[in-house]
């Protein structure tokens, strides 16, 4: 049987898997040896032990294809005996988040994949994470940590829409926000609480003042966007979610390296624009999607801003990329 080659989608998802959980591997054991709680503690050595897994699942497959492991992180790029700068429901809040955003990232992978192999190691992590997802998010009900969505009464019978007014945004009466509207805009309200937290306690433990400048700029833009989306609720006198901002120390020691903060900050600005493209093709109310269409572009413009700061400071690996053929004419 021919072997098939791994296809540009492939490699682009085994790739960012492995660089993902490798910044994983090296960076929990810092949250583990500070962590004094020991349901918490269960939570965090089993994301340690599915990165692993994952690292490991990776590895096998490029090895075989004779692609060159991703650099990545090592070592280095952690101080484990740094003082303890998040609490641990900080910590559970946040791994729980993780499997979420993997829980999204496995599923596309692995639609995008053909060969039986990598379908089979992507199906595999959707699996691993799920699980993770579900202990993480008991554990969140049950500390009443969950951040839930507000409720609405269930409506009387199925119903149509019988009027353009339902599209209104900026003019006329306004509707009621609908229960898809309020899920996008709860949704993206919670991962703004922590990458707010995160960008707050990274301009606190930055090594560089450039670095220290940019985290600030990054909490504050989270702080607008989570007005923006709080104030939409506020309309319909649907309560406002929880922020972050307390579970983190005054600790200004920096357990991460700069390299793996803006890495951080890269991945998690990668999935706000996916989140907030999402949010534009789904909710029907013209000034929610003008909204989104808004802080989405505020959002790439800072993840292109952060792209190159790594460049300049030689930290943004390469990813893998396709032949320049026109390189190859001009260079015979």
């Amino acid at each position: 049987m021919m072997k098939i080659q791994l296809n540009a989608s492939e490699i682009a998802n085994l790739w960012t898997t492995y660089m993902n959980n490798l910044m994983y591997i090296f960076s929990i054991p810092y949250y583990m040896k500070k962590c004094e709680d020991e349901e918490i503690c269960s939570i965090i050595e089993l994301t340690l032990e599915i990165s692993q897994e994952i690292v490991v699942n990776v590895e096998e497959i490029l090895k075989q294809e004779n692609f060159p492991l991703p650099l990545g992180f090592t070592e280095e790029d952690v101080d484990l005996n740094a003082p303890r700068l998040y609490s641990d429901q900080f910590a559970l809040i946040q791994y729980n988040a993780l499997a979420e955003n993997g829980l999204e990232f496995y599923g596309l992978s692995l639609v995008n994949s053909t060969r039986v192999d990598v379908r089979d190691f992507f199906t595999h992590c959707v699996s691993l994470t799920t699980k993770l997802y579900n202990q993480s998010k008991d554990l969140l009900v049950k500390r009443g940590l969950a951040n839930s969505a507000p409720t609405i009464p269930i409506p009387e019978k199925a119903d149509f829409v019988h009027q353009q007014g339902f599209l209104t945004g900026w003019f006329g009466d306004r509707r009621p926000l609908n229960a898809i509207e309020i899920n996008q805009l709860v949704f993206n309200i919670r991962g703004g609480a922590l990458a707010g937290a995160k960008l707050m306690s990274y301009s606190q433990i930055a090594k560089s003042k450039d670095l220290r400048e940019f985290f600030i700029r990054g909490k504050e833009m989270c702080d607008k966007h989570i007005e923006v989306f709080t104030s939409l609720l506020r309309e319909d006198d649907l309560p406002s979610l929880t922020t972050y901002e307390s579970e983190v120390t005054n600790s200004t020691i920096p357990p991460f390296s700069d390299k793996m903060m803006m890495f951080f900050i890269m991945t998690i600005g990668a999935v706000f624009i996916s989140k907030y493209g999402s949010a534009i093709g789904l909710c029907n109310r013209r000034d929610i999607g003008l909204h989104f269409t808004r802080l989405l572009a505020e959002t790439a413009k800072y993840l292109e801003d952060a792209a190159n700061i790594m460049i300049k400071n030689g930290w943004m690996e390469q990813p893998p990329q396709a032949t320049a053929r026109k390189a190859l004419g001009e260079n015979r």
